[in-house]
């Protein structure tokens, strides 16, 4: 099979764009509003859950089985651990990290787990299972596109017009038409060519600054995990903030498919590539342990907030590199699905 280096690249700079984000707000913030930076991260990553699953059509049980066993694997030990030293440092097992193992049910709550980042397993759930159950049939056409794009606006308009701006952001339609928009462009022909990446970049800088001008001259109140354009009653707000979402996530996911598809990836990118996992789920517990260490070198501003970020993606990406090593996940993998297809003989058809 032929590597895609976009996909590397887009999941190594859309995890940099997570972490990045948890820590550097203002003036990065304006660039993407009503949305924030880490979350252009996200909708990377569910671009490349569609585009890898666009062509597929056989087997998809098990390959729905292997895409959820390393993120419901790792997250579980990560909530096992934070549960741990919870009990013995404030007698609280922080109980909410487990909701996303439980179907996905932490999506119906208006707030996030105690462990912030582990809300995205639930979603990831939902969107693998709306795929093995519907959407591994489709092939899809810009006019399945369209009518996603507005189940999509008027489903997070609703939540966001309702108050309820974390269920908003966490539910499957705040993402399906990112990840169907990777589906379709799976399905198309490749264009593979390195002409363009200057230009492909500086189009996206430029797009970034004329957003932030625009959206700066607007009322947008500072909210989570959507800020809120205020520009009329609260149902034409709502409605106006939804679209803006939606544009935002496209276009900007439009871009970086524009340059990092002209772009070899090398050894490095590949390395924080295949650790995003742990590093997605790992790096805010993380944070609460070095935060105060890093307290005694730099008590605030610009350098302390670098050198968070440096430790949580570099050094949290070796310590996965590590771990990965030491437990065979694959093998966990492999042996858990003869178990199951034994008990349940009907997945492995």
């Amino acid at each position: 099979m032929k590597r895609c280096d976009f996909v590397d690249w887009m999941k190594a700079v859309g995890m940099f764009l997570i972490v990045f984000g948890h820590f550097f707000g203002d003036p990065f913030d304006q660039f993407t509003q009503p949305v924030y930076p880490k979350q252009l991260g996200v909708a990377m990553f569910v671009f490349i859950m569609g585009w890898g699953l666009g062509k597929v059509t056989t087997k998809r049980y098990q390959i729905s089985y292997n895409r959820l066993f390393p993120m419901f694997f790792w997250g579980i030990v990560i909530a096992l651990f934070i549960s741990v030293i919870s009990f013995f440092v404030i007698n609280d097992i922080s109980e909410s990290n487990y909701a996303p193992f439980v179907f996905g049910i932490n999506v119906i709550f208006n707030f996030f787990p105690a462990n912030p980042t582990t809300w995205f397993i639930g979603t990831y759930f939902h969107i693998i299972l709306l795929w093995a159950i519907i959407l591994y049939r489709i092939n899809v056409t810009p006019f399945i596109l369209c009518l996603s794009l507005g189940i999509e606006i008027f489903i997070r308009g609703y939540f966001i017009y309702d108050h309820s701006t974390f269920i908003a952001y966490m539910t499957l339609p705040n993402w399906l038409t990112v990840f169907l928009l990777g589906m379709y462009m799976c399905q198309q022909k490749d264009q593979d060519s390195s002409k363009g990446f200057f230009v492909g970049i500086i189009a996206w800088v430029v797009f970034l600054f004329l957003w932030a001008l625009v959206l700066n001259e607007i009322n947008v109140t500072r909210r989570f995990p959507f800020k809120n354009i205020q520009v009329s009653s609260d149902l034409i707000n709502a409605v106006y903030t939804s679209i803006a979402v939606s544009f935002v996530y496209i276009s900007n996911t439009l871009f970086s498919i524009a340059v990092f598809s002209r772009v070899k990836a090398g050894r490095i990118v590949r390395f924080f590539s295949r650790n995003t996992i742990i590093v997605f789920i790992g790096h805010m517990p993380l944070y609460f342990v070095i935060e105060p260490i890093v307290n005694l070198v730099f008590a605030s501003g610009w350098p302390k907030r670098l050198c968070i970020v440096l430790i949580m993606y570099i050094g949290l990406s070796w310590v996965s590199e590590i771990l990965c090593k030491a437990i065979k996940v694959d093998e966990i993998k492999k042996w858990g699905w003869g178990k199951l297809i034994h008990w349940v003989p009907i997945l492995g058809k």
